[in-house]
């Protein structure tokens, strides 16, 4: 029997939050979130791990940056104008639909978006692991609070490196040096 925080393929979704073009200017170590978010939706594609993309009123903030949306082109955002992303139906929806039990999260910006739909999923009974080396905010301050508001909810803090690391569970993969060149590339928040 393995521990209830280890994270597995199984009934699990990697969920990003907003990455969005008007508002990537100002956030804190932009480069290295968004450098492991590309690694995460690149491992999500090599494993057939679902993912669900958000966007927080696009028509204000603009859609998501070209660097992850070219990853996952034919992917259509859910669009809400609430900060949880749990404020729009449709995300209940196709979560429902995919018939997940645990949410990966990643994205922006962790005290207005990820922070409120990590609450929302946990009262809603799923798993949650916030990866946080793959989510930021505007502050260093307000992501570090986010994340320990998190953790004390119930969320699994992790990072990317240990999700893949978890994920594949095995050094016997046949894809496993591929794994491994996607989870060195992870940057330091």
């Amino acid at each position: 029997m393995r521990h209830p925080d280890i994270l597995t393929r199984e009934g699990s979704v990697l969920l990003i939050s907003d990455v969005q073009k008007k508002c990537i200017k100002p956030i804190y170590k932009k480069e290295a979130m968004i450098n492991n978010i590309k690694s995460l939706v690149s491992f999500a594609g090599m494993i057939g791990l679902p993912i669900v993309l958000t966007e927080l009123s696009p028509q204000k903030f603009g859609g998501t940056i070209e660097e992850i949306k070219k990853l996952v082109p034919r992917l259509e955002p859910i669009k809400r104008s609430r900060y949880s992303c749990f404020g729009s139906e449709d995300l209940t929806l196709r979560l429902e639909a995919m018939n997940t039990n645990t949410l990966i999260v990643a994205g922006m910006e962790t005290h207005i978006s990820i922070c409120p739909t990590v609450l929302d999923a946990l009262s809603r009974g799923y798993k949650v692991h916030v990866i946080m080396n793959a989510t930021s905010s505007t502050k260093k301050v307000n992501w570090k609070v986010a994340i320990e508001k998190m953790r004390r909810a119930g969320a699994v803090i992790s990072t990317m490196e240990i999700a893949i690391h978890e994920m594949i569970g095995r050094v016997d993969d046949p894809n496993y040096d591929k794994f491994m060149e996607l989870a060195r590339r992870a940057s330091d928040l």
